[in-house]
């Protein structure tokens, strides 16, 4: 009889560990694709140069970048649309790690993580057996510390276990036993589950950590379409940026010609000239606020200097310029002689150096 009885307890703890396992095999291979996702992350914003700093750094690598590949359609989208442009640049770094040398870190990365959760799993198992033996706990109480020592380790809720929660678990040792002999199996699952799957679903995740951290102001000068620098989203005061562009890159062209303007904004704000808001409205340069809107809420400060980046971009892509603006360089917008002395080796080693 009691040989009887033992058999149907092993049975029922059989049953009982099988639904448990059920239920914690998917929920460790979402606890390690999370884990996984932050670590990915993490180290490349540890090991790529365009990812370890704050949002100026990255513009810094995407304006190297640009430059380096001379792809106009790649500009195009940076001027009028930089925060799709962004997005691209961060999806391409994420995929040239996963396929270069941060491959192999994945493999890693995937292995820490699974013999975290494993032994995380092996030691709640022996701890919560420990206590419920001394205690004469119910398979409930036991499922209870088994979540309470799990902790914060896996992504687990309590609620999906109250089917087995009423079972008669009075073999408690014997129920350790049976969770141990199934850890391995388990984690072989696990591993065959995470192998099938597609790392590249991983990226939009990565790609949303890595914005978040490089967020920023995405508001641009309504003269040169520069992007403001603040790093705070929806920050409080004027938006401004350390270097303003030639007009030319937005397209802009000197009232009723089909010039180009070549001048900075920046520059224009300390001169007398002025810029049509409309065909009956005319305001100076310098009180370009009283234009409202986006003009007012910008800080444009009076400065002769500019970047030779962006000279060199109007001179090595004038012709692109002109077609896809249909404005010419001519007149009050002739490019200067000396912009087209500024080689790209220049440009790159200026903005290498800051």
């Amino acid at each position: 009889m009691s040989f009887k009885i033992s058999c149907q307890g092993a049975t029922s703890i059989t049953s009982f560990v099988d639904f448990l396992w059920h239920k914690l095999t998917p929920a460790v291979s979402d606890t390690i694709w999370e884990k996984m996702i932050i670590k990915i992350t993490g180290d490349m914003r540890v090991t790529c140069p365009a990812f370890n700093g704050n949002r100026a750094n990255l513009e810094k690598h995407i304006l190297i970048s640009l430059a380096e590949e001379e792809n106009f359609d790649n500009y195009w989208q940076y001027i009028h649309d930089p925060e799709s442009f962004f997005r691209t640049y961060t999806e391409k770094h994420i995929k040239m790690y996963c396929s270069g040398k941060g491959g192999e870190k994945i493999k890693t990365f995937f292995k820490i993580c699974l013999d975290d959760i494993k032994n995380a799993i092996l030691s709640a198992t022996h701890e919560s057996t420990a206590v419920a033996k001394d205690t004469s706990s119910t398979a409930s109480e036991w499922l209870d510390l088994f979540c309470d020592y799990l902790g914060n380790k896996l992504i687990f809720p309590r609620r999906d276990l109250i089917s087995i929660e009423h079972q008669e678990i009075k073999d408690m040792e014997f129920l350790k036993e049976a969770m141990s002999t199934a850890l391995d199996p388990a984690m072989k699952k696990v591993e065959q589950n995470f192998s099938s799957r597609n790392i590249d679903e991983m990226f939009p995740e990565i790609g949303k950590i890595l914005s978040k951290h490089l967020c920023g102001c995405w508001k641009q000068c309504p003269f040169c379409k520069a992007i403001c620098t603040n790093t705070i989203p929806k920050h409080d005061g004027d938006h401004s940026v350390p270097f303003h562009r030639p007009r030319a890159v937005n397209g802009s062209n000197w009232y009723r010609t089909d010039h180009f303007v070549i001048d900075c904004c920046s520059s224009l704000v300390a001169s007398d000239r002025l810029f049509a808001l409309t065909d009956d409205c005319n305001i100076p340069y310098k009180n370009y606020r009283k234009a409202g809107r986006n003009f007012a809420t910008w800080n444009i400060t009076p400065d002769s200097s500019t970047q030779p980046y962006w000279k060199w971009f109007v001179c090595h892509f004038r012709t692109k310029l002109e077609e896809k603006y249909q404005l010419k360089f001519a007149n009050r917008g002739q490019i200067p002689d000396e912009w087209a002395k500024i080689t790209k080796q220049y440009v790159l080693d200026e903005l290498k150096k800051q």
